[in-house]
């Protein structure tokens, strides 16, 4: 019985493609939202190129202690720190990355908390970041050509195929 590299590396491509639909449907089950680190702030607990995954929680429920993703500048961007001092009172927290000597500069008010970290799926935020200098629908342009361009060779590789073993018939 001959393996066919084609073979092993679709079957490899199929399984990788279950996998996935798994993980997303397990986390969009859960309510967990994901995002990619994308600097060191945090190094030890996550490192860039880390995936933190975050659920929704009550402001009642943080802790000092805990890691969370809170949603800055008109929500285009996040970041995930550590809260170091939460205030009731005023429903805000101070965080910090742990890798960081000091405080962040301003208070985060409680609405601008994501969530709280889950868990973290290491280096599967690359793909993310090497995206980030692409709008999204020029990263879907992106993914959908090199879908095309592997479908396309796939297709030329068999008919070659089909006609050596045509041509050695005769």
């Amino acid at each position: 019985m001959k393996i066919r590299i084609r073979n092993v590396l679709f079957n490899f491509l199929a399984i990788l493609t279950v996998i996935a639909v798994v993980f997303v449907g397990f986390n969009l089950i859960s309510g967990a939202k994901g995002y990619a680190v994308t600097s060191n702030s945090m190094a030890d607990t996550l490192k860039r190129g880390d995936v933190v995954f975050v659920k929704p929680v009550a402001f009642e429920e943080i802790q000092v202690g805990d890691v969370v993703t809170v949603e800055a500048t008109g929500g285009k961007y996040h970041f995930t720190h550590r809260v170091v001092e939460v205030n009731e009172a005023e429903k805000t927290v101070i965080t910090r990355g742990d890798a960081n000597d000091s405080d962040d500069p301003m208070p985060t008010q409680g609405e601008r908390i994501v969530g709280k970290m889950w868990y973290k799926v290491p280096l599967l935020g690359y793909f993310s970041i090497l995206f980030l200098n692409f709008s999204r629908s020029t990263g879907l342009i992106i993914l959908v050509s090199v879908a095309v361009v592997l479908v396309a060779a796939n297709t030329v590789v068999l008919k070659i195929k089909s006609k050596k073993r045509g041509d050695s018939d005769e």
